[in-house]
């Protein structure tokens, strides 16, 4: 009941506040204090009218403080309601230090309260203000304040006494408690729009690490599915023991991937990179993968060719792609190798995805299609390339992402003639260590500089 009670009261409060200085949906937190330092201020003046006359100090102080009243009610009313905000700082400034260097003639100079309202004015100005401007204010401040010191010490005659020291004891007493008490309702309302905000930054954290959460399970859940449909590595062992694959997904997901199947006495194997990366990419190298399985499945391929140009034309259905409409140009690019240990010979085909053979110490690059899985302006058919393969002879498939991946001092890109030398390096070392060295160049390319801007996959084999 106590706990119901609390919170009706807080709602109470927190309506009057959004009433007076406006809410967050309308205002920033900047807009609504100043138009609580705008309301204060006329506040302000018209309590030293008051004050004025119940005090019965000079008429024309009183006139001038009920004038001011206006003005500053002017100033709440165009940003309360009208809702323009720093257009009026800068006039709202000048024309409070035209204030109290009026009063301070008026109200008997540094003798008078002038001097702490000038220290609240400070206080508001420096809230109000910001960066430069802020700088700039509290210098013009300052010179306006040792001007008025030094006009009152060389003309003490503009300076209008108090009548007596009663007068003066119940107007720098009033003034002071009022300002004290002006001071902690704008610092009150500054903590509490300040909690606000922090509270509803909070919540709108707390939103986003629980969105952020939900996606990354779902992208989770996505890279298990992916998983399930990439080759099993033991399998892939078992079918082509001699290979090594190095497998690095930019995100969660990748939108590589790898496939190998055994029909009859034949082995294919391809390495593809879809368009995009992370959840895009995944969703296309979920359909690269079952396409082939179905072209593998349901269809009689005898080349490697022959495979490309059905994966082609049944992507391209899929993804209702049509003639003229470019819009939809989701694709991949991919090799795939044919291998028939009975004739010793391995068929390649690539869309936009070399096959690199070293034999004897030499680097032979087999040249691709330059066409993609998918829709193009012009369609290439897929060339088809017999290699027959020896003792000795290592084949490497790959995706574009070690090679456009930016490292080294200068931050370039990695590019194919540096890849091209490293694996001349390597090459005759064990597969698997092959994979390691890989890993290890790669990490001291990019160092600690750079990030990983896409999914990188090496396959490297022996027939």
């Amino acid at each position: 009941m106590t706990q119901y009670i609390s919170d009706s009261e807080d709602t109470v409060q927190y309506s009057y506040t959004d009433l007076l200085f406006g809410n967050r949906n309308e205002f920033s937190l900047e807009h609504r204090f100043f138009n609580s330092v705008s309301l204060f201020s006329a506040l302000a003046a018209c309590f030293a009218s008051i004050t004025n006359i119940a005090l019965h100090l000079d008429i024309k102080l009183t006139l001038f403080t009920l004038f001011s009243t206006v003005i500053l009610s002017g100033f709440y009313f165009l940003s309360r309601k009208r809702k323009v905000y720093k257009l009026l700082v800068t006039p709202f400034i000048i024309y409070s230090l035209i204030i109290l260097s009026t009063v301070w003639f008026f109200n008997a100079g540094s003798e008078g309260p002038v001097v702490f309202v000038y220290l609240v004015g400070l206080v508001i100005f420096v809230i109000i203000t910001e960066g430069r401007n802020r700088v700039i204010v509290i210098s013009f401040f300052l010179l306006n304040l040792i001007l008025l010191f030094v006009l009152e010490r060389k003309f003490p005659n503009l300076v209008t006494p108090y009548e007596s020291d009663t007068i003066k004891f119940y107007d720098v007493a009033i003034t002071f408690l009022f300002s004290f008490v002006l001071i902690y309702f704008v610092v009150s309302i500054l903590v509490r729009s300040y909690r606000e905000e922090k509270s509803f930054s909070n919540l709108q954290k707390d939103e986003l690490v629980f969105q952020k959460k939900q996606i990354t399970d779902s992208i989770q859940y996505a890279k298990s599915l992916q998983n399930g449909l990439l080759p099993d590595l033991k399998m892939i062992k078992r079918i082509l023991p001699n290979h090594f694959l190095f497998y690095k997904p930019k995100d969660i997901v990748s939108g590589d991937f790898y496939w190998i199947k055994k029909v009859n006495d034949v082995t294919l194997i391809a390495a593809a990179d879809c368009t995009g990366h992370g959840v895009a990419g995944a969703f296309m190298s979920v359909l690269g993968i079952s396409l082939l399985n179905e072209i593998v499945r349901r269809k009689e391929i005898k080349k490697a060719n022959q495979a490309l140009e059905v994966l082609r034309y049944d992507l391209k259905e899929s993804l209702n792609q049509t003639e003229g409409d470019y819009s939809n140009n989701s694709g991949m690019d991919i090799a795939l190798c044919v291998i028939d240990y009975k004739k010793k010979i391995i068929e390649y085909a690539g869309a936009n995805t070399p096959l690199y053979l070293i034999r004897d110490n030499k680097l032979i690059e087999y040249k691709p299609t330059r066409n993609p899985i998918g829709i193009t302006p012009i369609e290439i058919p897929f060339q088809n390339n017999e290699i027959e393969f020896e003792p000795g002879d290592v084949f490497y498939l790959f995706s574009d992402g070690f090679t456009d991946q930016f490292g080294g001092d200068d931050g370039k890109k990695y590019r194919s003639r540096r890849f091209k030398h490293l694996l001349l390096e390597i090459h005759n070392k064990p597969l698997e260590i092959q994979k390691d060295l890989l890993d290890l160049n790669l990490k001291t390319w990019m160092g600690r500089k750079h990030e990983q801007v896409d999914d990188i996959m090496v396959f490297g084999f022996k027939p």
